[in-house]
């Protein structure tokens, strides 16, 4: 059974848009309004990638076959597609090898391009879950399942968005699905809308736009980067805008501050002052 265009949509979490070009599923986690937000910013290409992207369906099918195309969407090239049956990890589409541990995987440079790969998924009925890359765009040249007679999509009773910065887009884990925020969400059992840039600060424009999406929760991950970038009362003008527009937005919907812990250079003074000001 190769799926159709319909069928890929029924699926997948975490888009806000889902288009087919050239004959290619391209999925999008930020929808219009909020890409052109970054359309004539240093942060243009990182919209693109598929952090936060995921399908999940159920099937009796007995072998998944996985076709994908990827391109640079952020400062990293490391990519890996995961996928899950009930729950565990049995296979990974990536571009890097079990070696890759053993020198600086994240400043090196890894091949972008078509990937394919067969999957056993074992017989009978099961739950499927493909983790989509957090540091590259992924497109969908083609899925199959072989002797499936049913794909039925997973829905989830609530979602989350996540606003934030390089670790709430999952920076630097190896494996997509060990990211922070995969994490999060696969432990609260919710749908996925990653919102966040690697090297972010509040963007008061990106919180004003209101989403088709009606949130569950919202996470709010920012300020590493001020530390190093803003002075506080810019910072602190910006904050409050970003926070007021989600309450406007979405009133009834509880958002979490997250706010830095640690970073490396954390001693010493920025312009904005010191690493705990921030907080």
């Amino acid at each position: 059974m190769k799926l159709t265009f319909n069928q890929i949509k029924s699926i997948t979490q975490g888009a806000a848009e889902i288009v087919q070009n050239d004959g290619n599923v391209v999925f999008y986690r930020f929808n219009k309004d909020e890409r052109d937000v970054y359309s004539q910013t240093e942060f243009c290409e990182k919209t693109a990638s598929t952090s936060g992207v995921q399908m999940e369906f159920e099937t009796d099918g007995d072998c998944l076959n996985l076709q994908i195309k990827t391109s640079e969407a952020s400062s990293r090239t490391f990519f890996s597609m995961d996928i899950f049956v009930n729950g565990n990890c049995v296979s990974c589409i990536k571009n890097f090898d079990d070696t890759a541990k053993s020198y600086n995987y994240v400043s090196a440079k890894f091949k972008m391009g078509s990937f394919q790969k067969n999957v056993e998924l074992g017989s009978g009925s099961k739950t499927v879950r493909i983790v989509f890359p957090w540091s590259v765009a992924a497109e969908l040249v083609s899925i199959e399942l072989e002797y499936a007679t049913y794909v039925t999509p997973v829905s989830k009773n609530k979602s989350m968005f996540i606003y934030g910065d390089s670790i709430a887009t999952g920076y630097d884990a190896m494996y997509s699905s060990a990211s922070m925020s995969s994490q999060l969400a696969n432990a609260l059992n919710v749908e996925l809308f990653n919102k966040s840039i690697g090297g972010e600060i509040f963007r008061p424009e990106l919180a004003k736009i209101k989403s088709d999406v009606a949130p569950s929760y919202i996470l709010v991950a920012y300020g590493t980067n001020e530390f190093s970038r803003s002075e506080q009362s810019d910072f602190c003008q910006r904050c409050q805008i970003f926070f007021d527009s989600l309450v406007c937005n979405y009133p009834e919907v509880p958002i979490f501050a997250l706010t830095p812990i640690w970073r490396s250079d954390y001693d010493g003074e920025r312009i904005f002052g010191k690493f705990e000001d921030v907080e």
